[in-house]
């Protein structure tokens, strides 16, 4: 029988060797889940013995790696802000640069005594979820047009004690109806007339860019990451309609690609959006448009 040690030895050189990215930390998370033990467990008892069954679990998943699949998807969490957060091949693997929106919004939100939130595209729901865990008196709907990531983001939810202040609708912003329909909820869900803050990271990606994606993400949501269009659909059909959901002094928060910089500006102006401004993200790059009503 092999050991912890061992396994995490071999495992690790047949990672490097295959030139994937931190392989001694995948070795350990990926043995960590086959053998059902927290991290801290691996490093704590290098000399225990692994079972045929664990380790036949644990060459599963490193056979999978080796193919780039995705670390979160291997082990069904991403951690975001804090939290932990169910992943599955449905839902957008959450990104630390978009933890960067949670930080922006509680500089302008830090007074705010309860305010409803929106979030378009939720995807596992972690911006939403986020942002309610920070501020206790807000309430949020999450929506996306898949039932399946619908069901992840409800789960997270639920596994985040959110239940109460967090409701997630399966539906589409292309619909003739949509806004009219959002704010409907709103008025049930919230009580509230309008959306204080509305938040996205929606489908952005460029063709070409689609062309050229880390192997990794080959595996995530291709409706996620692009619209089959110009990386522009989503701005294009939400900035005409989204003052009808915004109650005064707003604010909105959309992720960008910081390639369509000159479109984004035009479709906020052709929006009468002035008062707009951009957010770098940690490489220094235009990732965030911040628009104030």
């Amino acid at each position: 029988m092999e050991t912890v040690k061992s396994c995490l030895m071999e495992k690790t050189k047949l990672l490097k060797d295959n030139l994937i990215t931190t392989p001694k930390l995948e070795a350990r998370l990926l043995l960590a889940k086959a053998i059902n033990k927290n991290l801290n467990w691996t490093y704590l008892n290098l000399e225990k013995k692994i079972s045929k069954k664990k380790l036949s679990k644990y060459e599963i998943l490193i056979e999978k790696k080796l193919k780039k699949f995705p670390t979160a998807y291997l082990l069904g969490y991403k951690e975001f802000y804090s939290m932990n957060f169910k992943v599955n091949k449905n839902t957008l693997i959450p990104r630390p640069e978009t933890e960067i929106i949670i930080e922006e919004i509680k500089k302008n939100f830090q007074n705010k005594k309860k305010f409803s939130v929106l979030d378009l595209g939720t995807g596992t729901g972690c911006i939403l979820l986020s942002i309610l865990r920070e501020f206790k008196n807000a309430r949020g709907i999450g929506v996306d047009k898949y039932l399946e990531t619908i069901k992840m983001a409800n789960i997270n939810s639920k596994k985040n004690n959110l239940l109460k202040r967090a409701k997630f609708i399966t539906s589409d912003w292309n619909q003739k109806n949509f806004f009219k329909k959002i704010l409907n909820l709103n008025k049930k869900f919230n009580n509230h007339e309008k959306f204080d803050l509305v938040v996205s990271n929606p489908p952005y990606l460029l063709k070409n860019e689609m062309k050229n994606l880390m192997p990794e993400v080959t595996y995530e949501p291709k409706g996620s990451l692009y619209d089959y269009k110009d990386g522009l659909s989503f701005y294009k059909r939400v900035l005409p309609k989204i003052n009808s959901i915004l109650s005064k002094n707003s604010y909105v928060y959309f992720e960008i690609n910081p390639k369509s910089l000159k479109n984004i500006e035009k479709i906020c102006k052709n929006n009468n959006f002035h008062d707009f401004q951009y957010i770098d993200d940690f490489s220094g790059k235009k990732r965030f448009v911040l628009i104030n009503n």
